[in-house]
């Protein structure tokens, strides 16, 4: 499994049959040697500490309720600041909304001049073959000082592979567990792991 370099990625950007979609690619230069960088969107999903004893996927009915009392969505305006904390996890998601292919798989990488600051993205990080969205992005920090995030900065990068066989997300999707968990999303999106098709086993 081989990854796609500059030219094949500009060549699946222009191609008219099932593209490679990418926007808003603000800058040419996003498509490096062998990735596509990426930009943090304006929404935050900031994870706090409240009058919840514990958060059990297996209680489905009861799960969606603590997690809305867990989290709390944020929109940051262009150049206003969002800081991250020591140790604290912040959901946010790309600028851009990406289409993938049916034939092209991604996987999600923190850019290293990030890391070093100790900001870590701690994402699920495949992009499937037909995925439609801006991509979650789970941020750590890891470092000793808080870290200042602004809407359009390079947060990551995407590293591009050929996938064995033309494949689609949301078929697979919908057949795993009865539909689409995460569909077209345009932000950051809280956890629907009550919504696996296995979570009535474990309760």
């Amino acid at each position: 499994m081989s990854v796609l370099s500059k030219k094949p990625l500009w060549d699946r950007i222009h191609r008219a049959d099932d593209p490679l979609a990418i926007s808003p690619l603000l800058d040419p230069s996003q498509v490096q040697a062998a990735s596509i960088d990426v930009r943090i969107g304006h929404q935050f999903i900031i994870l706090q500490r409240a009058a919840v004893s514990h958060i059990d996927p297996s209680e489905a009915s009861l799960l969606s309720k603590s997690l809305y009392r867990t989290q709390q969505k944020v929109r940051v305006q262009t150049k206003q600041p969002f800081v991250i904390h020591p140790r604290q996890l912040v959901l946010a998601a790309t600028l851009e909304y990406i289409s993938m292919p049916r034939d092209l798989a991604a996987m999600v990488e923190g850019r290293s001049s990030w890391g070093r600051l100790g900001l870590i993205i701690a994402t699920a990080c495949s992009v499937a073959p037909g995925f439609k969205g801006c991509i979650t992005l789970e941020l750590v920090n890891d470092g000793e000082v808080p870290i200042v995030l602004r809407p359009g900065m390079r947060i990551a990068q995407l590293v591009f592979f050929d996938a064995d066989k033309e494949a689609d997300y949301r078929d697979a999707t919908a057949k795993a567990s009865g539909g689409n968990k995460y569909d077209c999303p345009t932000g950051p999106e809280f956890s629907k792991i009550h919504g696996d098709q296995e979570t009535a086993f474990w309760s």
